[in-house]
């Protein structure tokens, strides 16, 4: 407590009832977290098992408690320190079947989910409107994280949604029958086991009295919910979050959480962490600069001791080529460590040109967002075989293993055998065992399935008392895996060998923990993120996207990207709720670098093929230009550093002023705003393009009055 600040501590300390701590980037929330545990088990000697922390991410997680044990000195945490799905998951293991559900359910991943709305679309009669998979995903999953479903008695607003109506009903009916559930069900089937069943929420009530809530910014409808369900009848609930670091909207989050916290819980105390302990003053200004022009905010000014560094930076390239290889010149030069260094971007796509200059250097970089681990195909193999093991009823994993490796079931016996299965109302598992005597099917088909029944039922039985790793070993060697990976991949079949021998690695680690049989290991892999198979330690540049970054930081962060379309991305350009998010994840990015932040755009990039003149960002034109160095390249890839330029005579600029910019050619102003070095200029091009500058950092050239505008 006597290393914590004065807000630090005032939070940690204060009583029961309901507390919201707002705390900006860098503030320490996570040590706030940890504070206030252990002062409710050591000063106010509260039993660790009564209290409940949750967060979202496992990365997240794992470092709370891992803080905790370490001051308690215990092996083992009473109390419950997870993600919101992960409690969810908890929850239902052991209630579900109050809902009239198993309890040994298999979550679906995405690529489980997709593959399953691929197979419904292409199931769907001819009159339905043509939908993506994806789409149909995202619009089930976007109805499912406010609580809500469709209105089937309604009209439909548009052509396709009696299409995704329909789909709703065959995915759900389809988890239903395979006694399986998505991501959103982990939060939606809880929130309805807590409502709709009293003593099942007095349970959970009564055995948690403080609830804690990490980035509650993020908390979607569903977990808004769960988090007033579980706190109704203590009102104990102290949640820690950033308004101005709420940038997931797109999947449900609602910012409206946190702004109307003392609404929703009435007699609320507030607390401001406004200290930063990560970046510097330089890097801070320039963030703050950013988000200040948000309306959605509660208010705060973060501040840090570390006055001085290294300025900004913000280079503009020519193109992405250019971009790119100027990142890894810059990071080259500086003498930063690669596991110090992350390249942060608003889409995925944009990777792609940074990996190459990379590359030609011999710089080792990972992709968080690339394909993961326990995405990898031999992966999703062995796992489909062993979530078989815990759930008979999982079709998709049976669909995706029943001939890998071969087994001479074709695909007209397979539509036979999926017929047979929907006519009957079972399981494949449940129909592979009784075709085993039908002659009317050919005897390849009748002893492959009977191999496979024999195969599962015998894995089965060895799961009840075998080790992990001795389980995936023997299902290897019965199955042929590795010579079915030799023989269908010649030229790489070692990597593939050396990622399934990986996966035994983990499942020989998994048995050493002691930390539980089979389900546990299926549930602790099925809520792995992306950014949870990375470390910090890893001698590598971090390539990965802003979103991904946030709870992360770095020494030094390169911005790539900072255009009008990218970030601010295009799509929310025209909306200022979303336009909002945009700012407060170019702030979120900014504020993972500790000691050096370099922004870049490019003047032009290839968007779906062709190349496309660039605006600079919004976001760069309102850092002040006292807070930002510009930084150009000579001939020979040699860099110059120079302040923003302000010898302009800004006065000449009015309304009809005809001006040429470096890039989009002549155009003249349409108004101007601001004074000084933040006078800003609207200005229409010839070619129709109309773009925002800051004057004092645009190229442009002034060439006189417009002479329509002298007419008038």
């Amino acid at each position: 407590m006597a290393e914590l600040n004065d807000a630090q501590q005032t939070a940690v300390t204060a009583g029961d009832g309901p507390a919201l701590v707002l705390a900006g980037a860098g503030s320490g929330k996570t040590r706030v977290i940890v504070e206030r545990i252990l002062w409710l088990i050591e000063e106010r000697g509260v039993d660790p098992r009564s209290i409940l922390a949750l967060t979202f991410t496992n990365r997240a997680a794992n470092e709370m408690r891992e803080r905790i044990m370490a001051r308690l000195r215990v092996d083992r945490l009473a109390s419950w320190v997870g993600t919101f799905h992960a409690f969810g998951l908890f929850v239902l293991r052991r209630d579900i079947d109050r809902l009239g559900r198993e309890k040994t359910f298999t979550i679906f991943d995405d690529g489980d989910q997709l593959s399953l709305m691929k197979r419904l679309i292409k199931g769907l009669p001819a009159h339905f409107t043509t939908v993506s998979p994806r789409e149909a995903l995202e619009w089930i999953s976007g109805l499912k994280q406010k609580l809500a479903e469709p209105d089937f008695g309604a009209p439909c607003k548009a052509a396709q949604e009696s299409t995704y109506r329909e789909l709703w009903s065959r995915y759900h009916q389809f988890l239903l029958s395979a006694s399986g559930a998505d991501f959103d069900d982990l939060l939606v089937l809880l929130a309805r086991v807590l409502e709709q069943h009293l003593d099942v929420r007095q349970k959970y009530q009564q055995r948690y009295r403080y609830v804690l809530i990490d980035e509650y910014q993020d908390t979607n409808r569903a977990q808004y919910r769960i988090a007033k369900l579980l706190t109704e009848s203590h009102r104990n609930i102290f949640a820690v979050g950033d308004e101005d670091q709420s940038i997931y909207s797109w999947r449900g989050a609602e910012i409206r959480n946190i702004l109307d916290f003392e609404k929703d819980f009435p007699g609320a105390r507030v607390f401001r962490l406004e200290q930063n302990y990560r970046s510097i003053g330089p890097i801070l200004d320039a963030a703050n600069a950013v988000v200040a022009n948000n309306e959605g905010r509660l208010g705060k000014t973060l501040w840090t001791a570390q006055k001085d560094g290294a300025p900004v930076r913000f280079y503009l390239a020519a193109d992405a080529e250019d971009e790119s290889r100027f990142i890894v010149e810059d990071f080259v030069s500086s003498g930063v460590a690669p596991r110090d260094v992350a390249i942060l971007y608003r889409t995925n796509a944009q990777a792609r040109v940074i990996e190459e200059a990379l590359r030609r250097k011999g710089i080792a970089y990972v992709v968080v967002g690339g394909i993961r681990f326990y995405s990898r195909k031999e992966i999703k193999d062995i796992l489909c075989y062993l979530r078989l093991l815990v759930n008979p009823a999982d079709d998709e994993a049976v669909r995706r293993v029943l001939n890998v490796p071969h087994r001479g079931i074709g695909g007209v016996s397979m539509e036979r055998i999926e017929e047979y299965a929907v006519s009957r109302g079972a399981s494949l598992l449940h129909v592979l065992r009784e075709i085993e005597h039908d002659h009317t099917l050919h005897a390849r088909t009748r002893e492959g399935a009977g191999a496979f029944v024999h195969l599962v039922d015998d894995l089965t039985l060895m799961a009840k008392a075998s080790p992990l790793e001795k389980l995936a070993e023997t299902m290897l060697e019965r199955t042929g895996y590795r010579d079915y990976v030799r023989e269908s991949d010649e030229k790489d079949f070692r990597s593939r060998l050396e990622i399934v021998d990986e996966f035994l690695a983990a499942c020989k680690e998994f048995d050493k923990k002691q930390s539980g049989g089979l389900i546990e290991f299926l549930q602790e892999l099925a809520l792995l993120s992306d950014v949870d198979e990375w470390s910090a330690e890893t001698p590598a540049v971090t390539l990965m996207t802003c979103h991904s970054a946030k709870g992360l930081e770095f020494d030094s962060v390169y911005l790539a990207g900072l255009e009008e379309g990218l970030l601010p991305h295009a799509t929310a350009i025209q909306s200022d709720h979303e336009l909002e998010e945009e700012r407060r994840l170019c702030y979120v990015a900014m504020t993972r670098a500790r000691n050096r932040l370099v922004l870049t755009a490019a003047q032009s990039r290839i968007i779906y093929g062709e190349s496309e003149a660039r605006a600079i960002s919004r976001f760069i034109e309102e850092i002040p230009g006292s807070l930002l160095r510009r930084v150009s390249r000579k001939q020979h890839g040699e860099k110059r550093e120079h302040a923003p330029r302000s010898e302009r005579a800004v006065g000449a600029l009015k309304l009809g002023t005809r001006v040429r910019h470096a890039k989009f050619g002549e155009g003249y102003v349409l108004f101007t705003s601001g004074s000084g070095e933040n006078l800003r200029a609207r200005i229409r091009f010839k070619t129709g393009r109309v773009s925002t500058f800051m004057v004092s950092k645009a190229p442009l050239e002034i060439l006189g009055r417009n002479p329509e505008e002298k007419r008038r």
